[in-house]
């Protein structure tokens, strides 16, 4: 069983990473990462208002640029400059609304295009201290 980067975030289902949301029952606004009822325990309408969804796996792309230096923390994969490898990050938008933050994997920037389709997928990030973490990521959709 892969190591996820945090639990509670998303589910590998096949080659796919299914997304977990919430949706206000009240307001239809979908929210990623999930609102987690637990954090309103004070309120019981409020608990009652937030639904679990699963995302959609195939979006199209917002937006895109490239990240070419070590990200601040909470980053947790390599930090040393001399290590670090360039990779390409992006807003993807979803059918339920929502823009997702995410990494892209398998193309390089000048391969990619706004409102092209992608489609959700895992990758797997080293870290400082030799761990292997997988989290989701969005690629050209073939």
């Amino acid at each position: 069983m892969p190591t996820l980067i945090t639990e509670g975030l998303f589910r590998i289902h096949d080659d796919r990473a299914v997304l977990f949301a919430s949706r206000r029952r009240s307001s239809g606004v979908v929210k990623f990462p999930a609102e987690r009822a637990e954090l309103f325990d004070g309120d019981p309408e409020i608990q009652g208002d937030i639904e679990a969804i699963e995302l959609s796996t195939e979006g199209t792309l917002y937006t895109y640029t490239t990240q070419q230096f070590p990200p601040p923390l909470p980053y947790k994969g390599i930090r040393d400059p001399k290590a670090f490898t360039t990779y390409v990050v992006g807003f993807v938008e979803l059918p339920e609304g929502v823009l997702v933050e995410s990494l892209i994997v398998g193309a390089v920037a000048d391969q990619l295009a706004i409102g092209q389709p992608l489609v959700s997928t895992t990758t797997t990030l080293e870290t400082e201290d030799g761990r292997s973490l997988v989290t989701f990521a969005f690629r050209p959709l073939d």
